[in-house]
C-alpha cells in the first residue's frame, strides 16, 4: 500500500487518509485524498515506455480494485485476499 499512500501526498494535495479493515475474508486498504483522477482507466493500462512515473495505480492493483472520483476528492479500495 506504500504506492497509494505516496501517490495520495504526491498528486492529492499533500496528504491523504488510510484506512485498512476487513470485509467477509478480504482485507480492504483505502487511501482517501483530495486529488482528482481525469482517466477512468487510470491504472487499468501501462503509461508509454518514456512517460515518467505514471505507474503507481497499476503497480497496485490486485483482484479487485475500486477508484471512486468526485468534487471532495479520489478514494481508492484495494480488496487483499485475507
Amino acid at each position: 500500500m506504500a504506492e497509494l499512500t505516496t501517490d495520495s501526498v504526491v498528486h492529492g494535495a499533500g496528504s491523504g487518509t488510510l484506512r485498512i479493515g476487513a470485509e467477509s475474508d478480504r482485507i480492504v486498504c483505502e487511501v482517501h485524498d483530495g486529488g482528482q483522477l481525469n482517466d477512468p482507466l487510470v491504472g487499468r493500462r501501462p503509461p508509454h515506455p518514456t512517460q515518467p512515473g505514471g505507474r503507481g495505480l497499476l503497480l497496485v492493483h490486485t483482484d479487485l480494485v475500486r477508484v471512486h472520483t468526485g468534487p471532495d476528492g479520489v478514494t481508492i479500495r484495494c480488496y487483499l485476499p485475507g
